[in-house]
């Protein structure tokens, strides 16, 4: 039975109000069910302590501690590790992309890939640059007519702590900072369509500053120049910045925003996410790569769950060195639930810092499933 995440969350509450409920449910546990208004399997959860699955349907830690160390006097919190799971219980949303959205995927953008790939082991470099390949040619054949592409904020300073969309006609750049000047790259922009994508979010209530001047170092130039498809093809940076302001939630309602926009355009729109996934620039962090946080991630992908990452609290993502996932989520948001992820290769590779990735959102099959739920809606 699908878990009801709102009617978990109410046993819980109930219980926490309710002392003699409590004593009840503990005395008679064959009745919690019927006592708490939900089945079996989440009563037993939630007698049992177990912390991990209820956060992963999205409870929050105030709401999951209370199962452990209040109803159960569990002190040390023993019935819990910490651990994520993809929970299959949980219903699937139908799938809803926008049209004109042609192609969406991310990728990581390592600085290392391209300025010193020697670092790393010779056969992790050769997988992780053939899935940036056929990434390339998923986005050559999508034959888009923008480029929309996010990554987090490095080195420039811009003047709010807002996600940043650029509208300028050009950005240009190099990756000086790693000792590569001669890696640069050159982008056409779009402006007018920069500034309604920027109307479309203050529209939603969320805030957004625009730049007409956005300065590319490795997030934008390592990804573009191993799967942009022509140097001409429009690209319109969109750049978050997670060491200011940091909400997993806002990041879903940003894309979310761009919808209508891109759906009215009548643009072929691709969207490029990048980052991560376990990356830590903070001292005594660099390097570590958590491989155990990056599969859940790449499984809720995978699974066509990823706006489930959007329901997590910031702390857990920022401990598992997550924060550049927000550029993901935006994504996400844009082109809607569930979007099965084909994960073209994951790399942990502790010498440039972080667990790398490249994986494709299988728009096609997620059309053809919106197809096949409308005319079973309809033959009912």
């Amino acid at each position: 039975m699908p878990a009801d995440k709102n009617a978990i969350e109410r046993a819980v509450l109930a219980m926490a109000r309710d002392t003699e409920l409590l004593e009840q449910v503990n005395a008679q546990p064959s009745r919690a069910p019927e006592l708490l208004g939900i089945d079996r399997e989440w009563a037993e959860t939630i007698l049992s302590g177990n912390r991990d699955r209820l956060r992963a349907i999205g409870l929050n830690d105030g709401l999951t501690i209370l199962v452990s160390r209040w109803f159960n006097d569990d002190l040390g919190d023993a019935a819990s590790h910490g651990g994520f799971i993809v929970d299959d219980t949980l219903p699937r949303a139908d799938p809803d992309v926008p049209d004109g959205v042609v192609f969406a995927g991310g990728c990581s953008h390592v600085p290392d890939l391209l300025a010193r790939p020697e670092i790393d082991p010779d056969d992790a470099v050769a997988r992780l640059l053939d899935g940036y390949e056929r990434l390339r040619r998923d986005l050559i054949a999508a034959d888009p007519d923008i480029v929309l592409v996010t990554a987090d904020c490095h080195f420039q300073s811009f003047e709010t702590g807002h996600n940043v969309i650029g509208t300028g006609s050009g950005h240009t750049g190099s990756m000086e900072f790693f000792k590569r000047g001669d890696l640069d790259l050159s982008l056409t922009g779009m402006p007018d369509f920069a500034g309604e994508l920027a109307a479309a979010v203050r529209a939603a209530g969320l805030e957004v500053e625009e730049a007409e001047r956005v300065d590319l170092d490795h997030g934008l130039i390592v990804p573009l120049r191993l799967v942009l498809p022509r140097p001409d093809l429009p690209v319109i940076p969109i750049i978050t910045q997670p060491h200011r302001s940091f909400s997993p939630f806002n990041a879903r309602r940003f894309g979310a925003a761009l919808r209508g926009v891109v759906t009215r355009s009548g643009l072929k729109v691709a969207f490029l996410a990048t980052g991560g996934l376990s990356h830590w620039l903070d001292p005594g962090h660099f390097g570590g790569v958590d491989v155990e946080f990056d599969t859940y991630i790449l499984k809720l992908l995978e699974t066509g769950r990823g706006l489930d990452l959007c329901s997590l609290e910031p702390y857990p993502l920022l401990e598992h060195g997550q924060y550049e996932i927000q550029n993901w989520m935006i994504m996400l948001g844009l082109i809607g639930p569930g979007v099965h992820g084909t994960v073209y290769t994951y790399e942990p590779m502790q010498a440039s810092g972080g667990g790398w990735t490249v994986v494709n959102m299988d728009l096609a099959r997620a059309r053809t499933e919106t197809t096949v739920a409308v005319a079973a809606e309809q033959a009912s």
